[in-house]
């Protein structure tokens, strides 16, 4: 008998202000796929050098040590440096292994990908089939042509396979492979994607994939169609945390878990009869303006002490512009009520977009200011490739190197090239001007954990 197919992922660590340091669920979503179609003839490894001090060395390490026949690497936007700096390293460490990139930054950008770095196939979108099928048509000397959902070189150019369809049941699709991790790596007082912390122990998790609102700055990695997993399979995943691992607290960071009203509420009351106590955030944002108030109290009822809402712009011509088309008003009352019940709120702003002026920016800020949210986050625009934001700022800007493309943190923003304005210094003046000392003191009551918030 022929011995397993070794493959090892790699999340990789680039170094960014604020880094949060969930558990990396797309990759475990892999391996629960990958498990449950191939059982032993796969043995899987993870490597999380986020986590991990001698990072290089550590995974010279793991390659040596552990030989694997491919090497998965997911990366973000902000990650893309990794490829350039370790890709040889990895190559010298596991000679013969076959080197795949996935997630969301090979899916936007797949010809830089491949040609700028020594990477053999690249997997695109939604990745469990696709994968699912590279590593048997690997594993069976077939031909790699024949997977859907690939890329790789050909000459001095990139080849794509035909589109992997989306997987339309997601019950279907295993929970996460939580044994390729311990939970005490992403727990303590690392700082993680809510930013606030209501319990020590939590977990992300992923109710639904996809949006189907049309935001010209936003990726469709995974399509536009809403796919949602039943009430009764996500809710057992939870009680499986709660139960295996001790979490206290979920963070549901679907893209837009509350457009499905009636199945949110079924999800909701399955918690609440459970007799489970635990504490829920949404930090990913939901759509403030599908919100209605016996949505909120069900979700307070339920457990939620915060809720992030996505606002982007006070604008209405960039509200249209975006095709976010918030209906502001009543996303502002939603969260007048949401105060008024003790819960903690949060909103995503978006400064500089292709074409904004100065006013609609401060606009947004006032915005901001009027409301009643606890907290604010207040972003300059970045144009991900493979956007309509992207093409948009082409008009403005037609060369933009990579940093303009990567990071929330870039030194000099899209906007600034293009017009001369520091935006990045009224995003500064936002902050200041949100977060009063009147402020900072309601938030600081609300806070459940305020020595965990305080560490940070």
């Amino acid at each position: 008998m022929s011995r397993p197919t070794r493959i090892l992922f790699v999340k990789p660590y680039a170094y960014s202000p604020n880094q949060a340091f969930d558990v990396p669920l797309g990759v475990l979503y892999l391996s629960g796929y990958l498990k449950k179609h191939l059982g032993n003839q796969v043995d899987i490894a993870l490597i999380d050098l986020r986590i991990l001090r001698n990072k290089q060395d550590a995974l010279k390490q793991k390659l040596q040590a552990f030989k694997p026949d491919i090497v998965g690497i997911s990366t973000l936007a902000f990650e893309h440096r990794f490829l350039a700096d370790n890709t040889d390293v990895i190559r010298d460490h596991a000679p013969g292994a076959v080197l795949v990139v996935g997630g969301p930054y090979a899916t936007s950008n797949v010809t830089s990908v491949l040609l700028e770095n020594s990477i053999d196939y690249a997997v695109l979108g939604e990745g469990e089939l696709s994968f699912l099928n590279f590593v048997k048509t690997l594993a069976s000397g077939g031909d790699l042509k024949s997977v859907r959902g690939l890329a790789f070189r050909n000459g001095n150019g990139v080849m794509l396979t035909e589109k992997e369809d989306f997987i339309e049941d997601l019950d279907t699709i295993p929970m996460p492979d939580y044994s390729l991790i311990d939970f005490n790596d992403y727990w303590g007082n690392r700082l993680q994607f809510n930013g606030i912390l209501a319990e020590p122990k939590h977990a992300s998790v992923v109710s639904s994939r996809a949006c189907p609102y049309r935001c010209v700055y936003c990726h469709s990695m995974f399509g536009k169609k809403l796919r949602k997993r039943s009430p009764e399979h996500f809710v057992a995943e939870i009680t499986f945390l709660y139960q295996r691992f001790g979490v206290r607290e979920f963070h549901i960071i679907d893209d837009v878990f509350n457009l499905d009203r009636p199945r949110m509420h079924r999800i909701l009351k399955r918690i609440i009869d459970s007799g489970m106590t635990i504490r829920l955030a949404f930090p990913n944002g939901l759509r403030g303006d599908v919100l209605e108030e016996e949505d909120i109290l069900l979700l307070k009822q339920a457990g939620a002490y915060m809720l992030t809402l996505a606002i982007e712009t006070g604008s209405p011509r960039l509200q249209r512009v975006i095709r976010k088309n918030l209906d502001i008003g009543k996303v502002m009352r939603n969260i007048a009520f949401a105060g008024r019940l003790g819960l903690i709120t949060r909103g995503f702003f978006m400064l500089g977009f292709p074409g904004e002026t100065v006013e609609e920016m401060k606009q947004t800020i006032r915005t901001a200011l009027d409301s009643k949210l606890s907290m604010a986050s207040f972003f300059v625009v970045v144009p991900f490739e493979n956007t309509e934001l992207f093409t948009m700022a082409k008009q403005y800007l037609d060369v933009m190197d990579k940093d303009l493309l990567s990071s929330y943190q870039a030194s000099t923003s899209f906007y600034e090239k293009a017009t001369g304005y520091k935006v990045g210094r009224l995003q500064k003046i936002a902050y200041l001007r949100f977060y009063t000392p009147l402020r900072l003191a309601r938030l600081f009551i609300r806070i459940p954990r305020k020595s965990y918030q305080i560490t940070k």
